[in-house]
């Protein structure tokens, strides 16, 4: 058993009792003096009783006045050692200890496990290994040097010793795992989200402002609850979650694709197979599921399979499943997308993240390189705790799975542990003491160490460059890596790393062929990062066709003066620098004066094209050369021109001239109507 739960809090009644008699057996009790070694032992008398009386806190008084009185009187120490720690004051018991040692190494051999315990109870797994060790060591030396508290001692050193070699590894793992986590607080979410049941599986949004988890009735039903809130700082509001919950099948641990739509999720005792559960698919649009199915037979096989993690961006699925071939018990299963975007057969991930007993509740970081996963068969510090795998990109495995260790893991049963968006907020179930009810859910903080590569949530449009009509069902590859499929909207989504490239092709056969690298900048990923994929049939959009000339109109007598309307045109040139749809000082003067020239006159029409060099993608282009004719037309109506027909038009790039800064303009074409006089 390791370290954790086989420690007791405290010494056993029996040897408190017998440490006693030793040490007050020649204590003469000698009330008048008040300092001395006399008034300590009087004092410590006085402390050992209330000690055994269960009266910690008083008892610790009593000792630390002893000591006081007496330095000397290292029995005093040890005792307030005791008492400290079992208020759970386990600095002050580690001093104490300590100082016992620091004066007599020899008073205690059982001593310095007892110290181990409280190092490792502190999270101090270093510490806590060299006491064990140093106790091990001890038992080379002869059991008289340790006088009578040896002896008083020698049944309680044996009950040590059957489990030492286990509370070593267990200080071993902890240490290992503090060089990848470093958590210094978990925090019970309280209710409304835990309740007297069990609450466990928490799925939290992009942008953690609602979260979707499982509880368990009272019948051990099982129904998915959603939480929201207006803001981070606020507590969760609960309510059952829509119409997917039903009385006679349990429904639990829905996991979403990052794009917030693609769910998938468990459900049991379907009508084909009672007493089974299964992995469905769906999509959340607008708060409601929708077209919902079961995953693929080859998948499900005829076995119990729950509990299912996607990844990031939905190319990888992870599920707990019992099936025969496994390696022994609920095992680890994953399954990929391939290009067609089908899913392969489920692959055992083997020894290394798999044991003979149970492993369940797989959640893989937004990078896809660590597994978390819970398990009772790897070298845990409890009941089930949570572990870590990492990607081994040159054995295609994941690697000898690694404990978390505390606090996160204790003594108790550990499940469910899920990554915020951001990668730096952690949330586990854990039915450890203080809490709601059974399983309740706890936050805490991670260190940057533990967080994976940083990834930015990548939401791709791909559209007709002429139209706007989205492109959908059609295959998106990165060069040399996954292949994504646009859905109804056109849109595809991608957890891409930040800070580097995103090669993207797309070959359609109604349009030229598009490739282009996507620079990824870091992102907080409350939502994704928006690219646009513009397929045209041409190199470039096709200018409109010329505006027909107004028809002219007749000779207006005046005053026996003749007059004629005239249409005038207007035009005028904006230059823009590279990459750029902002006005500066100097356009915004030229325009202005374009303005007084013409605000006065009858516009019929104002007719503003922007254009792009031809450095970079298409698509960019059009997009920048409609954002500099956006900032032309809302300058000129700002400045009071009106008109009865405006036009806007991105024409995208001017390939074919020398000099490119001549083609990052915006030409505006004014016809007004002034009226002549006819002589």
């Amino acid at each position: 058993m390791p370290l954790g739960p086989t420690l007791p809090i405290t010494m056993s009644f029996r040897l408190l009792l017998l440490l006693t008699l030793f040490c007050c057996a020649t204590a003469p009790l000698v009330a008048q003096a008040k300092t001395g070694p006399a008034a300590a032992r009087v004092t410590f008398s006085k402390g050992t009783q209330l000690l055994l009386a269960g009266k910690h806190k008083k008892a610790a008084k009593l000792f630390e006045e002893a000591i006081n009185q007496d330095s000397t009187l290292t029995a005093a120490s040890r005792f307030l050692g005791i008492a400290e720690e079992r208020q759970g004051h386990y600095v002050a018991a580690a001093l104490a200890y300590q100082r016992v040692i620091d004066r007599d190494p020899y008073s205690s051999r059982l001593l310095y496990y007892q110290l181990a315990k409280v190092y490792y109870r502190m999270s101090r797994p270093k510490l806590a290994m060299h006491y064990l060790l140093k106790f091990e060591e001890l038992q080379e030396e002869d059991l008289g040097e340790f006088g009578r508290n040896g002896e008083a001692e020698a049944r309680e050193e044996e009950e040590a010793l059957a489990t030492l070699d286990d509370d070593i590894r267990s200080a071993s793992i902890t240490q290992d795992s503090s060089q990848f986590i470093n958590v210094t607080k978990i925090v019970n979410l309280g209710p409304p989200v835990n309740t007297i049941r069990a609450d466990y599986f928490p799925f939290i949004s992009n942008d953690k402002l609602s979260m979707i988890y499982t509880r368990q009735g009272e019948l051990r039903d099982e129904d998915l609850i959603r939480g929201r809130r207006p803001d981070t700082e606020t507590k969760f509001a609960t309510s059952r979650f829509g119409s997917i919950n039903t009385t006679v099948k349990a429904e639990g641990m829905m996991t979403f694709v990052r794009d917030g739509e693609r769910v998938f999720f468990t459900q049991c005792n379907d009508d084909e197979e009672r007493g089974y559960c299964k992995i469905y698919s769906g999509w959340l649009i607008g708060g409601r599921l929708e077209d919902v199915e079961k995953l693929p037979d080859f998948i499900m096989a005829s076995s119990w399979v729950s509990q299912p993690a996607i990844s990031c961006d939905g190319q990888q699925l992870f599920f707990a499943s019992i099936r025969p071939g496994g390696v022994g018990g609920s095992d680890i299963y994953m399954c990929r997308k391939n290009s067609e975007g089908s899913w392969t057969e489920p692959k055992n991930l083997g020894t290394g993240v798999n044991t003979p007993q149970n492993e369940e509740g797989p959640f893989l970081s937004n990078d896809g390189r660590t597994l978390y996963f819970a398990s009772e068969g790897h070298a845990n510090l409890g009941d089930q705790d949570i572990f870590m795998s990492f990607w081994d990109e040159k054995a295609k495995r994941f690697t000898r799975a690694m404990n978390l260790g505390p606090p996160v893991n204790g003594p108790h049963r550990e499940l469910g542990f899920h990554l915020t968006s951001d990668g730096k907020t952690g949330y586990v179930a854990s039915n450890r003491p203080g809490g709601v009810g059974d399983l309740d859910i706890y936050r805490f903080e991670l260190s940057d160490r533990l967080s994976s590569r940083p990834v930015t949530y990548v939401s791709g449009y791909v559209t007709d460059s002429l139209t706007g009509e989205p492109i959908i069902d059609h295959a998106i590859p990165v060069t040399g890596g996954n292949t994504y499929y646009t859905n109804y909207e056109g849109r595809f989504f991608i957890c891409a790393p930040s800070s580097a490239p995103l090669p993207l092709t797309v070959t359609h056969p109604d349009y030229n062929p598009y490739s282009r690298d996507f620079a990824i900048p870091p992102w907080e990923n409350l939502k994704p990062y928006r690219i646009d994929l513009l397929l045209s049939t041409d190199a470039a959009p096709a200018p409109p066709p010329p505006e027909p000339e107004p028809e002219p109109e007749p000779e207006i007598p005046v005053d026996n003066v003749r007059w004629k309307p005239r249409i005038v045109p207007r035009e005028i040139t904006v230059r823009f620098d590279f990459d750029d749809a902002s006005l500066t000082s100097v356009q915004i003067e030229t325009i202005n004066k374009f303005v007084e020239e013409i605000k006065d006159k009858n516009i019929i029409k104002v007719t503003i094209l922007g254009f792009s060099d031809e450095v970079g993608d298409d698509g960019n282009n059009i997009r920048l050369s409609q954002n500099r004719a956006k900032a032309v037309g809302i300058h000129l109506q700002t400045a009071g021109i009106k008109a009865n027909e405006v036009k806007i038009i991105g024409m995208g790039e001017l390939p074919g001239v020398t000099e490119r800064a001549l083609n990052r303009k915006v030409e505006v074409a004014v016809l007004y109507r002034e009226m002549v006089e006819i002589r």
